[in-house]
Order: structure tokens, then sequence, then C-alpha cells
């Protein structure tokens, strides 16, 4: 059964904030083997919501709605489905309980009444827990244009999106699929969206195989769809061979959990130093369980002094060569080894912009360098874009030069 996503949240619409739970639904329903076939982003206002449903329907039969389902008067989700499918509402003794629990940790006196929307579910519907807020996920079959359709509800906030979908209203839209297709894929590092496609779509073009690339700050992922599991295997496990150790294991598109999981294998340990990434390179490890096995730290030296007294580099190649050097970079990563007594290690110091260039340090000039035990490898990069993607294409090139130097065999390390 085909899927559509209708995500509702004006804030979504006036760049409030970002689109974060299609990001997470889209990986996990990829898992299924079940992308969805559309996505429609909308404002809180029944109408839009109503349109969005008809031009869903059109293409899916199973109906993925997020946000809309709190107290508020802009939360209409439910109310709003249930009147489009013309399907009853029926309170439930159980979440009016814990509605009522909730508000009186918070608040003195009786329970407000609109807080009660969230003690309502659809009649012969089902309901998930979530225990990071107040709204549950709904889900309920119904009949819609003579077919047989699935509809699931998830409340917006991603914190209870994530936690509602993964602990069971996924298992349910999992059963009402019917996998037509297969999907696997991997991540490409350091390689761009037109290389990598040039690099496997001769190899395809007379199988039955879909192929979809997404361009990443620091590469690549590929993926590959068809019928046929074994076809869709040996494609995958041949454009893996191309790229080499460019190549994430299959289904593997994160870079730093990769990282992550070979140096737990490996038995090392990982720090940072940051100059114009301001901590994003720490920030890519930490937000990943388990990191704590192999970071140590992180060390944000923005100033010259800050890089003179932590970590060690010295005033005559701040003043020879400037913190944007090949030589500050080396010494960096150097020296952040020593303070944090870790095995291997990066550095950044560039110019991120969009002021602060030269004619002859022009804005997006970055040095990287990574060390693994005691083997340091330096890297100049002229970045495009923005302060922020020049910032998050720094972060990557210096983690795949890591990677890069994992691989190395000068390492010795397996």
């Amino acid at each position: 059964m085909p899927i559509a996503v209708i995500c509702t949240g004006t804030e979504l619409l006036k760049g409030g904030c970002c689109n974060t739970n299609m990001f997470h639904l889209g990986g996990r329903l990829c898992s299924l083997a079940s992308p969805p076939v559309m996505e429609l982003s909308i404002g809180d206002h029944p109408d839009e919501l109503c349109f969005a449903l008809s031009c869903a329907l059109q293409q899916a039969d199973i109906i993925i709605v997020s946000g809309g389902l709190g107290p508020t008067s802009d939360d209409i989700t439910l109310e709003t489905v249930a009147r489009f499918f013309g399907v009853k509402l029926v309170e439930v003794a159980e979440l009016k309980e814990k509605v009522e629990k909730r508000w009186a940790m918070r608040h003195k006196g009786h329970c407000p009444k609109f807080q009660y929307k969230q003690a309502m579910i659809v009649e012969g519907g089902k309901y998930f827990n979530n225990p990071v807020g107040t709204a549950s996920g709904i889900a309920f079959e119904t009949v819609y244009g003579g077919k047989k359709r699935f509809i699931c509800l998830l409340p917006g906030p991603p914190a209870e999106f994530e936690t509602v979908l993964d602990n069971g209203m996924l298992e349910d839209i999992s059963a009402h699929t019917r996998k037509s297709c297969t999907t696997s894929g991997f991540f490409i590092c350091g390689i761009g969206e037109t290389q990598v496609a040039r690099a496997v779509e001769g190899l395809f073009k007379d199988m039955p195989l879909e192929i979809a690339y997404t361009a990443m700050p620091g590469g690549t992922k590929l993926f590959i769809s068809g019928e046929n599991p074994q076809t869709v295997d040996a494609a995958i496990r041949q454009a893996h061979d191309i790229f080499g150790s460019k190549a994430l294991d299959i289904n593997c598109f994160d870079l730093p959990s990769a990282l992550l999981a070979k140096l737990k294998k490996l038995g090392l340990t990982f720090a940072c130093a940051e100059s114009c990434t301001g901590g994003l390179a720490a920030d890519s490890f930490v937000s990943l369980p388990g990191a704590s096995e192999v970071f140590n730290g992180g060390i944000v030296s923005y100033a010259n002094q800050a890089k003179m007294d932590i970590l060690g580099v010295s005033s005559e190649i701040l003043e020879q060569y400037g913190a944007v050097s090949p030589q500050c970079a080396e010494a960096m990563v150097k020296g952040v080894c020593k303070a944090l007594k870790s095995n291997c290690a990066v550095s950044t110091t560039g110019i991120a912009g969009p002021d602060g260039g030269t004619p002859e340090k022009p804005v997006g000039l970055v040095y990287i360098a990574a060390s693994v035990n005691n083997l340091t490898a330096v890297k100049e990069l002229h970045l495009h874009g923005n302060r922020k993607m020049i910032r998050e294409r720094t972060v990557a090139n210096a983690l795949q030069l890591l990677w890069e130097l994992l691989d190395a065999p000068e390492n010795n390390i397996c």
C-alpha cells in the first residue's frame, strides 16, 4: 500500500523550524522498503488539511499526519480528520486520567475542558502511548473512494513524534504495507551526486532497477530499488565495490555513526580541535548514543590566544603563517591529542565568511587535519556557500579525512 505524509504546522511554512519529523520518518519507511510517494506541508487550517487529504488519497492508501494533536485552538488535526472521513470520536478513560495527572503536575486547580481533546481517539481505532508528552498517537482503518485506507496521526514535537513512531506505530504501518519493492543503499564520502551517477548508471541501465541519489555536505547517498531482492542485493554490492574506501557499509548513511563504530572496534579514543566550525564536529559525535566510549572531548579554540594556551600552537606559527594555515591545523590536531589524551583527532581552521576574507586567504579557505596514533594528514579546502554550508562541509571533510587515515596501511592499527 503506497504511503503519503502530511506535515501540519504553520511554523513549517514560515521557516520557524526544520522538518526533522519527515527526515526521521523517511529513514524509517525506507528501512521497511516502503518510502513515501509524496509529502505535503500545510498550515494549521482545516481547509488546508482537507485539501491535503484529498490529494494524498489519490496517490496512497496509508496516510501519515504529523502535528495538530495538542490542546490549543490551532490543533485541529483529529477533529478535521474525523469530519473528513465521517468517523466518530470517543473519550478514553485512561487517556483522560493521564491528561489530568500531567495537568496537576504543572498547575493548580481543575484541569480545563480544552485539555481533554487529548483524551479523544477515533472510535474503533487504537492509540499509542506517548511517554514524553500528552498527545497520543492514533491509528484507524476506514474506507474512502471504495478502497480500504489506514490513517496514522502522530504528535508534532520531534521528541514525541519519534517516540510514538518507534514505539509501536511503525510496526502497524509495516503490517499494512505490501513490500513490492526492496531498497538498499550506502553513503559515499567526498564524491558528488553527478560523479556517483556517472559511475553507476551505466552498469544498471538494462536492469529493472530504480536508482536515486541524495546530495549531502560530505558526499552522496545512493539508493537502489527493485522488485527482486536478489537483483537489488547484487547491484548494491557491485556499486559498493566501485567506490572502495569512500563507501560506508551497505545500508549505512551516516559518517559519524560509521566512525564511532570503527573507533569502538579498534579501541581508539577521539577528540576535536575546532576554530571555524565552533563545535560542530564534536556535536556530530555527542549526538550519537554510545559516544562516551570513544569521545574524550572537544576544544573550540576560536581566538589565537586559546590556540596557544590550550592547544600549544606556537606564537611563531601564528605570526609566520597565521591561524588559517596548514601549519596551524597540524599543530592544533597534535595539541588536542596531547591535551585530551586521545589516540586520534581532527582539527579545523578557516574562514567561513561572509567577512574576513582577503585576496590571499579568501572566504571558504579552510585547513583540516586528522591524526591517528601520531600519523597526521593535513588538507587544504576551497569551499563555497554561505557560512553555515562552509562550516558543515568543513566538518564532513574533516571526518572523511579521519576515515581515510584509519584505513591507511601505514597506521598498522588492525
